[in-house]
């Protein structure tokens, strides 16, 4: 089954939540490793269940369908991708690691 509309919604929600938050900015800039990535996204957006850390060239090769991008107040650059077919995908550049994040279909 794919993610109602409603439930994507809350990646742009999410987005606007850390571009505007300095302190989670900073707590996302920190994150290194799956566990702690995945504890930030659940204390944040419970919704966002999907999560992994990508290498820099998949972060920063060009997107088939670009959804919208920008940069937080800290500098953090992340796009949202519509993969092929599939879900809406946050994608965020950070200083210790790059992540994709998403929903997970049920």
């Amino acid at each position: 089954m794919s993610v109602s509309i409603e439930a994507e919604k809350a990646l742009p929600r999410f987005v606007g939540l850390i571009t505007q938050d300095i302190d989670l900015q900073d707590r996302f800039n920190s994150v290194d490793d799956i566990n702690s990535l995945q504890n930030l996204i659940k204390s944040v957006e419970p919704v966002l269940t999907g999560a992994a850390l990508i290498p820099l060239e998949q972060a920063t090769r060009p997107p088939k369908i670009l959804v919208d991008s920008g940069y937080t107040s800290q500098k953090i650059p992340w796009r949202l991708l519509r993969c092929t077919g599939g879900p809406l995908v946050l994608q965020l550049i950070c200083l210790k690691s790059n992540f994709a994040i998403w929903i997970e279909s049920c």
